[in-house]
């Protein structure tokens, strides 16, 4: 692999993967479950109705997940979709409906299109090598009224995706020093060539053209290794780390292995609906009600009062952070020293309260006042989502996959299940909530996998052979160690 040469070699490095996509069907011969409409949708989604599993207790905490993989997961979901245009209670077909981020693990809500087209995210002192942070390293780059200059504004949504974004814009700087002094190399084990001079050396005026060219090329050698090398990481820790926790690691292990039976996209890559509006959105459930973030502070996903303001802050909104709320990724995942993590919720049919009745601050679009009770439940939303988009039936699934679908005793409903309260009872029933089930693993794992796959820039279609090169000494690249490269915890 060359490198790329020319002032435009960084743009097209970050931007070359196509700006948006299509969603659509991976099963698209299944007819859409019969919609039910408003009506059934409250009677699982407000307060008090089937799926409210009230305040976050020790008895619903996942021991086999920890806390940070929610937020992960979260990150994953914004990198690969965003449906800027379908609306709820009016039938879309998925195929017409643009998906605004790029069908692959690219990274693209962290590079947005490169340093050249998006260079408000980029540190102008690193010559746009490195990502734009706060002068204290605490909080993410800001505009003087508080808003994050990142490529994707939903990653300040929360502190605590706020924070995981920041941790990856340290990744991926901390990559940039170590390949600049020699210390690792690229992805494919070549060290970077010696900076050139910035300065003429002979007296003459003016810096020779090809001088200022070779400047050029060796920064835009150290972005395009940097961020090779950060992406694939950030791949195999979705395969190896993420899919290996949520899914049953047999049958993930089977995708990984001999690759997708059902999502085989060819010519145009597309993001399945049965993925986007169902299947990963199996991490609703796991947020806790609140989260110790530090020693000293702990807060709720939400205000009680929804119309406090954040100073001073009590809550985990988005925003502006000050360093006594600053994440200690410890409390999040396994890292050094003693057991400090909290675990996520169990992957089930039940959401914390409060996602049952959301602030206005955290519904897209949503004005003051105007905001219906229903459409202000989480799982209303996504119950009525799935009706827009035609889903069809978890049973439907199940028996198109090859599984026995749950009964309706083991279900708690009658008749066809939505698909995603299927795939949470599935994980209930089947796993005991500790990760997803026969056919939500198959839905997230091939998907995962399978754009993968379709990608020629990924590890997987590009150095099937790769293994991580910023691994610990048993080979080992997880969470802990891409906070430990990150700088973020310490190194013990």
């Amino acid at each position: 692999m060359s490198a790329l040469h020319g002032s435009s070699s960084r743009a097209l490095s970050a931007g070359a993967n196509p700006t948006s996509g299509s969603f659509g069907r991976m099963f698209p011969d299944l007819p859409p479950r019969r919609p039910t409409g408003l009506e059934q949708a409250k009677e699982f989604g407000l307060p008090g109705g089937k799926m409210d599993g009230g305040q976050t207790t020790e008895d619903q905490e996942n021991p086999n997940l920890p806390a940070g993989f929610t937020y992960l997961g979260q990150f994953i979901d914004h990198d690969l979709t965003l449906d800027a245009m379908s609306e709820l209670g009016q039938r879309s077909d998925p195929s017409a409906v643009t998906d605004s981020r790029t069908p692959r693990l690219d990274m693209d809500n962290l590079y947005g299109a490169g340093p050249v087209v998006s260079q408000h995210l980029y540190d102008p002192t690193s010559h746009d090598t490195k990502l734009a942070l706060s002068a204290d390293g605490v909080d993410l780059a800001r505009t003087d009224g508080g808003v994050a200059l990142i490529g994707d504004p939903r990653n300040d949504e929360n502190l605590i995706l706020a924070q995981l974004h920041l941790v990856l814009i340290k990744f991926h700087n901390a990559v940039v020093d170590a390949l600049r002094s020699g210390r690792i190399t690229d992805a494919v084990g070549r060290r970077l060539p010696p900076m050139p001079p910035e300065e003429p050396q002979d007296e003459q005026p003016g810096v020779p053209l090809d001088q200022l060219l070779d400047v050029e090329n060796y920064y835009n050698t150290v972005f395009t290794s940097a961020q090779q090398l950060v992406r694939w990481h950030y791949q195999w820790l979705v395969v190896h780390e993420f899919l290996m926790r949520v899914g049953d690691p047999e049958l993930v292990q089977d995708v990984e292995k001999n690759g997708p039976r059902f999502f085989r996209p060819q010519q145009s890559v597309f993001m399945p609906v049965e993925f986007a509006a169902a299947a990963f959105r199996f991490g609703h459930p796991t947020v806790r009600s609140s989260y110790r973030v530090n020693e000293n502070f702990t807060g709720k996903i939400f205000p009680d009062d929804p119309e406090a303001g954040t100073e001073p802050r009590t809550d985990l909104r988005g925003g502006p952070v000050r360093p006594e709320h600053a994440v200690d990724w410890r409390y999040f995942f396994p890292a050094g020293g003693r057991r400090l993590h909290q675990d996520t919720k169990r992957i089930n049919s039940v959401l914390n309260s409060q996602l049952l009745d959301l602030p206005v601050s955290a519904v897209p679009g949503a004005k003051k006042g105007a905001l219906a009770r229903p459409v202000a439940s989480l799982v209303v939303r996504n119950l009525l989502r799935s009706e827009t988009l035609g889903l069809p039936s978890g049973q439907d699934v199940a028996r198109k996959v090859g599984e026995t679908p749950l009964t309706d005793r083991e279900l708690e409903s009658e008749g066809p299940s939505y698909l995603w309260y299927y795939i949470l009872k599935e994980a209930e029933v089947r796993a005991e909530g500790l990760h997803l089930g026969p056919v939500g693993t198959r839905i997230v794992a091939e998907v995962l996998i399978g754009l993968l796959d379709a990608d020629p820039t990924s590890y997987r279609s590009a150095y099937p052979g790769w293994r991580p090169t910023l691994a610990d000494g048993y080979g080992r690249f997880g969470p802990a160690e891409l906070l430990r490269f990150a700088g973020v915890v310490d190194g013990d």
